[in-house]
């Protein structure tokens, strides 16, 4: 599916190459040309023109390349559009004294640079990251191919938000009837806005808020320096743009990479790119893969390195994600048969029950695994993103919801720190979640934070922390336990008793930690597992489950 998703990319710019580069050809024409060089050169690291090594990423029709090559500067020029670089090369002829001489014009996916690590010295792009299939696969790779000190400049919007957000759609809406009123080209009615709205809904940045979401993808990869400037449309755009694109304003997002050349502990100093490890160090190295980090098959790990020593560095999601990686596939046959079963309908029923009735939700599915309530919810009309932090668990939720013919949204998130803006879903659901979580306390802060006034939180759960889930008698022969084997449930055990929450009494725990949280009205159900699990089969639980119902106030 990703494959046909980046073809249907490809072909649908492919159309809008002849159409981008008038719009190019426009800018140069008039004042955003220089407008535009001033505000790059600005942002550029201190270092000489002719020294300067540049990498312009979704060039597009060349309109960077056009204007920093005329400025002195040496370019290399990436698009995956044949038809885009065929336009670059001809604007390059057309409007520019120096031609090919100063760029370079090269085919290449953007989330998949085939450039060295630490090759330029700025890395730029306009408007390609929000219609990427994997933007944080992206910024790892623009990253690791500049240089120590070198610069990201990214300048994007929440351009599809709309597709997302009834305010944002009201806002677009109004752009729309501003620009007929003063008898202005339409930006978007001059292109095919329904297959680009198709893209939109594929990809995963179109729901994110930005450019809140970039940086906390930045900071996860241990970038140096972080800025963001939203008002850059301001200096850039013509009185046009900023008409037809009023409610979608551009957003500039600058990282710098660390100069950092070599680590230091002890007497131990590791460069960048070097492993160190030795038996009085145990638990030395570098570089490290954090939970979340997606690697291509066969490829390299892209990754940012730390040096940690005990017991300064807590891998208990490491190990949490590890485990349930293990169980990934499983989880998947559980969930597709347990999709097939009555006791998906007991479960419709209980949630039915506890969120706003009448109208179509806005739904965060929190620690989602193979896609369950995320495909349940989807069906009755719903919009719904699911997170986990367990990339073969998402991969999974992605399959199934296709088989389900479900029209969600997944995303690689950790739970405990979900990259949304304050106050955008009506509901927050979870099960058989915060029992993992190393840190329970902050992730309730956190739904709570992303939650609507009004919205409801749906936690279902219970202590397994006080269950031996190596106890398997008085379970079924076809249950799930079984099948995992006393090796696994043995480690599940000793991530438990890591865990603060494996010692707490809940769900009293759990209700005086919403009090804390903007919690108003909290209902909880301790019998919910009498009334899902009728049968001893495959899917019953023996643990009494319980339901936290917590309205924002």
């Amino acid at each position: 599916m990703e494959q046909e998703l980046l073809q249907e990319i490809v072909s649908y710019w492919g159309t809008r190459a002849e159409g981008y580069s008038e719009v190019n050809e426009k800018e140069l024409a008039g004042s955003q040309r220089e407008a535009w060089l001033h505000v790059l050169e600005e942002q550029f690291p201190e270092k000489k023109k002719e020294e300067m090594k540049i990498l312009d990423i979704g060039t597009g029709p060349g309109f960077f390349p056009m204007i920093l090559s005329e400025a002195g500067y040496t370019v290399t020029a990436v698009d995956y559009t044949e038809e885009m670089l065929e336009k670059a090369k001809e604007n390059l002829g057309k409007y520019t004294k120096y031609g090919l001489e100063r760029v370079t014009l090269q085919r290449m996916d953007a989330q998949n640079l085939e450039f060295a690590d630490e090759t330029f010295d700025v890395v730029i792009s306009r408007n390609l990251t929000w219609n990427l299939e994997k933007p944080e696969q992206a910024y790892q790779e623009w990253m690791r191919v500049l240089k120590p000190g070198g610069v990201l400049l990214n300048f994007d919007a929440n351009w599809y938000g709309y597709l997302y957000d009834e305010e944002k759609k009201e806002a677009y809406e109004a752009d729309r009837k501003k620009v007929e009123e003063q008898q202005l080209d339409d930006h978007y009615l001059c292109t095919d806005i329904d297959r680009m709205e198709n893209i939109a809904r594929q990809v995963p940045l179109s729901a994110m808020e930005r450019p809140a979401w970039d940086t906390k993808v930045l900071e996860s990869l241990g970038v140096c320096s972080i800025q963001t400037d939203s008002e850059i449309w301001k200096r850039v755009w013509s009185e046009e743009e900023g008409l037809n694109y009023a409610s979608t304003p551009m957003f500039l997002v600058r990282a710098e990479k660390s100069a950092e050349q070599s680590f230091q502990l002890g007497d131990v100093t590791v460069r960048r790119g070097e492993k160190y490890q030795a038996a009085s160090e145990d638990g030395l190295w570098y570089p490290a893969a954090k939970p979340g980090d997606m690697v291509t098959e066969g490829g390299p790990v892209v990754a940012y390195g730390r040096i940690v020593r005990e017991p300064e560095y807590d891998d208990r999601k490491e190990q949490i994600v590890h485990y349930w990686e293990k169980r990934s596939e499983s989880f998947l046959e559980q969930r597709r048969s347990e999709l097939a079963n009555p006791i998906a309908k007991r479960w419709m029923k209980e949630i039915e029950k506890q969120i706003p009735a009448g109208r179509r939700l806005k739904i965060l599915d929190v620690g989602c695994g193979a896609g369950f309530f995320s495909i349940l919810l989807a069906k009755e009309g719903h919009e719904v993103f699911g997170i986990d932090l367990t990339p073969e668990m998402i991969e999974n939720a992605i399959q199934l919801a296709e088989e389900e013919n479900a029209d969600c949204c997944f995303q690689v998130m950790d739970a405990e720190n979900p990259m949304f803006a304050d106050e955008t879903f009506d509901v927050v659901i979870s099960r058989n979640l915060t029992w993992t979580l190393p840190n329970a306390e902050h992730a309730y802060g956190e739904w709570m934070r992303v939650l609507k006034t009004g919205g409801v939180l749906l936690n279902f759960d219970a202590n397994y922390g006080k269950e031996d889930v190596a106890d398997t008698k008085g379970l079924p022969e076809a249950h799930a336990h079984f099948k995992v084997g006393n090796e696994m449930l043995e480690e599940c055990e000793r991530i438990k008793s890591q865990l603060p929450i494996s010692r707490k009494n809940r769900p009293a725990y759990d209700v005086a930690v919403l009090c804390e949280n903007t919690a108003g009205e909290i209902r909880i159900d301790t019998s919910l597992g009498k009334r899902i699990y009728l049968e001893k089969d495959e899917f019953y639980n023996p643990a009494p489950m319980f339901s936290i119902c917590a309205v924002k106030q």
